[in-house]
């Protein structure tokens, strides 16, 4: 079934444009981000090869020459069928599928990971749940959970996303909320979240100390992740 027109199609070829002009204050990039979310990912996933990874909201898939290193495939879905067909040209050996936001068109234990990218505030808030449920339940017993999103208690953050025109109806939550979503699945899962992105600098040294601040609430964003039982 074909995705229904979303108001990303519209934004698909200028995506980075937007983000970049939102973000510029510090004089960053979405590319900094975009960096620093795979090297989050992939520290925490390590060299684990052949997994099978499912990204939520993939939007343009950005992310993804970024984090298919060790034989890794990537499926991606999003509502924005125009941003699909950019992801899809840019990366042409990924699958890219269109769903409905609330039904994902897998069967049970299908991923051995499940990612998202600061896509749930975009997300009708009485659909958090079904989200966080969705997420979980086509995850493999022993698999991974990776939710991105927006701090917003870190002032810079919400500067950011008042002057991003696509996050205008966004709602921002914590990371305790998207925790308690996550244990409101009816799945056992065994996960923490991480605060990254304290400073605009790229410098190693510089990264070391997001990581040693990594649980202070007030990094740009934060990763709630962790694993599904295994039974």
């Amino acid at each position: 079934m074909a995705a229904p027109k979303s108001e990303f199609d519209a934004y698909s070829q200028n995506y980075q444009k937007l983000v970049n002009q939102s973000v510029g204050f510090p004089g960053l990039t979405v590319d900094f981000f975009t960096q620093g979310k795979a090297n989050f990912f992939n520290k925490r996933l390590g060299n684990t090869k052949g997994l099978k990874i499912l990204d939520i909201g993939c939007g343009i898939g950005q992310i993804h020459p970024l984090i298919q290193n060790f034989e890794r495939s990537i499926t991606g879905v999003d509502v924005s069928e125009e941003s699909l067909k950019v992801a899809q040209a840019q990366n042409p050996d990924n699958t890219y599928l269109p769903y409905d936001g609330r039904k994902l068109p897998f069967k049970d234990n299908s991923f051995d990971v499940a990612l998202t990218i600061c896509v749930m505030h975009h997300v009708p808030l009485q659909q958090w749940q079904n989200f966080a449920c969705e997420m979980t339940r086509v995850v493999k017993p022993g698999g991974w959970i990776f939710i991105f999103e927006h701090n917003p208690y870190n002032p810079l953050t919400r500067l950011a996303v008042n002057r991003c025109p696509f996050d205008k109806d966004a709602v921002l939550l914590t990371a305790k909320k998207t925790e308690r979503l996550l244990s409101s699945t009816g799945t056992e899962l065994k996960f923490q979240s991480d605060y990254i992105f304290f400073t605009p600098f790229k410098h190693p040294w510089f990264q070391k100390i997001d990581s040693f601040l990594r649980k202070l609430p007030l990094g740009g964003q934060y990763c709630t992740y962790g694993q599904k039982k295994v039974f």
